[in-house]
This record gives C-alpha cells, structure tokens and sequence, in this order.
C-alpha cells in the first residue's frame, strides 16, 4: 500500500507579470489568426489556406521576377495594376467561404467562448479581436500580392513617375486591400455568428455571395430595373471599389460599373458597418455556459 503525504504548502499569490485586456486582445488575434492559416493543426487544415495564398502570390512573384531578370523588362506588357485584383477577390472569396469561419464558430461549438469571456475579456474585445485576426490574414492576400505587382511595374519602368506619386498609388494599395479583407471579414464575422457549425456557415456564405451576385445582376441586366441594382452583388461591389480607389471603371464588368463612385463607396462602408453590428448584437444575446 502506497503510503500518502499531504504537504501543507499555504496559499501562495501569483507574482508574475499581469496584462490588460489589451495584451489578452492581441494573444487571442494571434491564436486566431494561426488558427486560420492552419499553423499548428493537420496538415489537412492547411490545404485550403495554402492553395488560396499560393494562386494569389504566384503571378505577382513571376511578374517581379521578370521585371528584375529580363533585360528587356521595359517592353513587358504587365497589364493595368487593377486587372490583377480580378485574380484576388476570387481567393478572398473561396477563402472567406470555407476558411475563416473556423476563427468563431469553433469557440462557440468547443466552449472555448466561456473561457475567453472569463478572462480580461468582454464580447465587444473579443469580437475585436477576432475581427482584426481576421482583416490581418486577408490582408495578406489583398495587400501582399499587389504590393509585388507594384514593384513590378516600377522594376519595369511603368510604374509612378517620383517619390510622391509611388507614394500616393502605395496608398492606394493599401486602401484597396484594406477595403476588401474589411468587407469579406466583416461578412464572415457576420454569418459565421448564426450557428456554431463551421461547415454550415461556408456553406451559407458561399450561397449567399452566388445569390447576391444572380440577383443583383439579373435585376439590373435582365429585368432591366436599373444598374444601381447591381450594388446587390457582394463579389462585384468590393472589386468595384477597389477600381474606384484607383479612378478607374471596371468597363468589362458586371452593371456595377455603370454606378457612381459615391454610392458604390458608401454601401461598401454601409455593409461593413451593418455586418459589424449585427454580428455584435447576435454575441450579446449568445447565451455562454461555463
């Protein structure tokens, strides 16, 4: 028979560092934002995002790489800068579908919520958080890509003509990327808060951006009721935007393009905003065990 021991140590106070909500915000980011990627998961979990972030990087490296290797780079024809977020917004979109669902549901499912929510952090920090996670990753893939592209065209000769305008058009890079990761995170944020189930709510985002497209589309082109009905498409509109950044038209597009600058900005900024909010009104009647 083993002989037991209780040893009588006393209550000893915690002396180590202690850290806001803020410090709690930016670990619960980074824990998200790898968990999005797949870090430190299966090697299952990271096929979507390594596919998306591949097919987004990949054209943009060749074309840096050209324009830096080639002797005669001058005379490469790299396109407009805008023609290659065409290539972006159809990751983000398959991204957005069946990957960043997995920063929330899977907390609510596992009952991790409850524990986060037990620390330094309330629902508005933690949906922060998350938010934030999430525009980081997917800006990668809108900000990453196009930055290479510019550096392309100024290897190439046909980029911005002095510091001030590379600066402005940078700017512009960085606006237009930011504008799409809001506007996907936000919709993923806003969705991915109906159900608990990470499959699902791919599935609804992924069914819901098809119909928004058909149906804003076939309004305006079909039914002929007016191409400001083409701001319903929620592939088209942040893409749109993007060229409006620019000063440009995306004259082979979709009947958005016939809208004015102002109203294709302001529902973008609208959406984001309405996205955000219902995803925090359905977090403060979430009810959390444990």
């Amino acid at each position: 028979m083993t002989e037991a021991r209780i040893h009588d140590r006393g209550y000893l106070a915690y002396d180590g560092p202690r850290h806001g909500p803020g410090r709690a915000m930016v670990v619960l980011g980074c824990h998200t934002a790898q968990r999005v990627l797949g870090l430190k998961r299966s090697n299952w979990q990271k096929v979507m995002p390594a596919i998306t972030l591949l097919i987004s990087f990949v054209p943009a490296i060749v074309f840096i790489g050209l324009a830096a290797l080639l002797p005669d780079s001058s005379d490469l024809d790299l396109g407009e800068p805008t023609e290659y977020y065409g290539l972006i917004v159809w990751m983000v979109f398959l991204f957005t579908s069946f990957v960043t669902p997995e920063a929330i549901c899977t907390d609510r499912r596992s009952g991790l919520l409850g524990l986060y929510l037990a620390s330094p952090l309330d629902r508005d920090a933690y949906l922060a958080a998350k938010f934030a996670a999430i525009v980081v990753v997917l800006g990668i893939m809108t900000i990453g890509p196009t930055l290479l592209v510019l550096i392309a065209f100024t290897l190439e000769g046909s980029g911005p003509d002095g510091a001030i305008d590379w600066l402005v058009e940078f700017g512009r890079v960085l606006a237009s990327g930011l504008a799409m990761a809001a506007f996907w995170g936000a919709l993923s944020l806003a969705v991915s808060s109906l159900t608990t189930r990470r499959a699902l709510a791919s599935v609804a985002i992924f069914v819901s951006l098809l119909v928004s497209a058909a149906v804003g589309d076939g309004l305006a082109q079909v039914a002929e009721a007016g191409d400001s009905f083409g701001l319903l498409n929620m592939i088209a509109l942040p893409l749109e935007a993007v060229y409006r950044i620019y000063g440009e038209s995306n004259e082979n597009g979709p009947p958005i393009a016939e809208v004015g600058t102002l109203p294709i900005l302001s529902t973008l900024i609208g959406l984001i905003a309405v996205f955000l909010w219902f995803a925090r009104w359905r977090y403060q009647r979430i009810e959390v065990n444990g």
